[in-house]
């Protein structure tokens, strides 16, 4: 089944990375969300992409300088609207929950360094999800000490072909041990799609904004498995429309 993630939840339309942004794709009936993951200061797990605060809250600082209290008490919804306001920033434990049986995930490694990736595959042992899970990051090395873990979870490389031109990512990606190919939509081609599913990888692009409906029918024509976007609503329109009957 072709994969439609909302990214950080319906996030064109609600505070990104927040529990009403995926109980929303949710509501729609998007049975794949993708999030972002940073560690506090005291060790806790936070869904938030960047590495501060200062987007997407009415709060200033480093996550990795804060406490998982002080980004508690933070407001993630205001950013996007007031009627969002009072919308908190989600650990990641509430976020498995809210997510638990209803939709697959997406969980990209945003925090700097390896250590807390212990702590990610041990939480997710706990609520027995390790197969409902596609660990994701752009830090390649990761990856590795993930499947080195856990060989069974699936892992995604998220790559910018602009970073390394010509480097052969198929390559890499078997080396990496990876699953999944990550390309940006944009640098996504008849070509990397079919020298990856050769390969046995499956492609799910990103870098999808609020509205791609154009891009998002250039993929879906490459044969892509899926795309990450803002607008969830958009893919699974376009999607009903081009299945038969």
């Amino acid at each position: 089944m072709f994969m439609n993630i909302a990214h950080r939840g319906f996030s064109s339309q609600y505070p990104e990375n927040t529990r009403l942004a995926f109980q929303k794709a949710l509501d729609l009936g998007i049975t794949w969300m993708e999030y972002d993951l940073q560690i506090t200061r005291d060790n806790h797990l936070v869904v938030m992409h960047d590495k501060t605060v200062d987007r997407t809250t009415n709060g200033q600082g480093l996550v990795a300088n804060l406490t998982l209290k002080e980004i508690q008490d933070l407001d993630a919804g205001a950013h996007a609207g007031r009627e969002f306001a009072g919308e908190p920033v989600p650990t990641f434990e509430e976020t498995l929950d809210l997510l638990h049986g209803k939709a697959r995930m997406a969980v990209e490694l945003k925090f700097e360094g390896n250590d807390p990736i212990d702590q990610v595959l041990d939480i997710l042992q706990n609520r027995n999800l390790l197969d409902q899970v596609s660990i994701t990051s752009f830090d390649l090395a990761k990856l590795p000490v993930v499947k080195t873990r856990c060989p069974e979870v699936s892992t995604t490389a998220l790559i910018k072909q602009e970073t390394r031109p010509n480097h052969n990512w198929i390559g890499e990606a078997l080396t990496l041990g990876v699953d999944t190919l990550g390309p940006r939509c944009n640098e996504t081609t008849r070509t990397l799609v079919d020298r990856a599913h050769t390969a046995g990888l499956v492609v799910r692009c990103w870098g999808l904004g609020k509205d791609q409906g154009p891009e998002m029918e250039r993929l879906l024509d490459l044969q892509v498995d899926g795309m990450t976007t803002d607008c969830p609503d958009i893919l699974q329109e376009i999607l009903a429309r081009r299945t038969p009957g």
